[in-house]
């Protein structure tokens, strides 16, 4: 699991690095715009690249999976999207000391949406990773897919700033 944990924390890092930058310039770049799609594109090969060392799957369940996995994450990059836009909206605003009583209140409702919507995903493609997979297996992945998001959580958690009283 030290892979994981290194493999994460790294990736993250550069990613809210680049976040951080983007908010403040208030204009990203074509240039900060790549280097955040290069790190999220390496912080998934990383995904993938855990999952093949931690499941082995046979012939037949690897081609299932790998379609139903594509399937989920796309569905979650789309979630996760929203919650880049909405931290980097509030690293922006708070940064600048103007998170206004209204922005705070879309900030919870917002992030409670994103774990929900996250949870959804979840819901549904675990029919797919069933019928793909042993339940060991599909449990495992999931075991996986969840030890990975928690890393996230805490590096986004180290990073992001505790919003300011009024």
């Amino acid at each position: 699991m030290l892979q994981t944990r290194f493999l994460t924390s790294a990736v993250f890092c550069l990613m809210l690095s680049v976040a951080q930058v983007q908010a403040q310039d208030g204009n990203p770049s074509a240039v900060q715009d790549e280097e955040f799609g290069e790190a999220r594109l390496l912080l998934q090969m990383g995904r993938e690249s855990i999952i093949r060392d931690e499941i082995r799957f046979s012939e037949d369940e690897e081609v299932a999976f790998w379609a139903a996995y594509d399937a989920y994450r796309g569905d979650v990059m789309i979630i996760r999207n929203r919650q880049a836009d909405v931290v980097i909206a509030y690293l922006k605003a708070h940064r600048d000391g103007e998170v206004s009583e209204q922005q705070a209140e879309q900030l919870i409702d917002d992030a409670l949406a994103i774990k929900n919507d996250l949870l959804k995903a979840q819901k549904k493609h675990l029919k797919y990773f069933r019928k793909a997979l042993p339940a060991w297996k599909a449990t495992r992945f999931f075991q996986l897919e969840n030890k990975l998001d928690a890393e996230l959580d805490v590096q986004l958690a180290r990073f992001i700033p505790l919003m300011d009283p009024l």
